[in-house]
This record gives structure tokens, sequence and C-alpha cells, in this order.
């Protein structure tokens, strides 16, 4: 169950990573999406924050919780866009930070 667990994390952050990845090629590269996979990244945050919290898993592990705190910053200061070179270089700090 304990192995199941931190596979079932280690998915949800690739996904977020995904996500996040999508949105900075789009943002790179003014792509016509970029709005929608921006909101994408939002909402599987959202999403996220929400089933730890409801369901106490940050609970589970240092791991669990430092992903949750996680969760819990973005949702305060949630991804936006900066100037132009800083997003890209704020984008790639927030993927450092999940990895």
């Amino acid at each position: 169950m304990y192995h199941l667990e931190f596979h079932n994390l280690e998915k949800r952050i690739t996904k977020l990573l995904n996500l996040i990845e999508i949105y900075k090629f789009a943002y790179v590269t003014n792509h016509k999406k970029k709005l929608q996979y921006k909101q994408d990244v939002h909402d599987f945050i959202e999403q996220e924050y929400t089933e730890f919290k409801q369901d106490a898993l940050y609970q589970l592990s240092l791991f669990h919780y430092n992903y949750f705190t996680f969760l819990s910053n973005q949702m305060e200061q949630p991804l936006d866009e900066l100037t132009i070179g800083n997003t890209t270089k704020h984008i790639e700090l927030i993927q450092q930070r999940l990895m």
C-alpha cells in the first residue's frame, strides 16, 4: 500500500509537470491555445489541492506534505505571465521545485 501511494504521487507530479511544460511551450511560441493550457494547469492544481485536503493525503509522508505545500502556494499565487524573459524562468523555477 505504501509503495502504491508513492507511485500515485509520482504520477500526479508527472502530470502536473507535463501540463506546466505544455503551457511553457505555448507561452514561448505564443500558441493560440496558450490561455487554455494555462487554465488546464490551474484546474489541475485546484483539483489536486481539493483532493489532498479532503482525503488528508498530505499526512501520508513528507513527500505528500511537500507536494500539498506546493499546491497551497500555487493556489495563493497562481501561475501568471510576467515580463517576456521572466515568465520562462519563473515556470522553470516552479518545475524545479516539483522535481
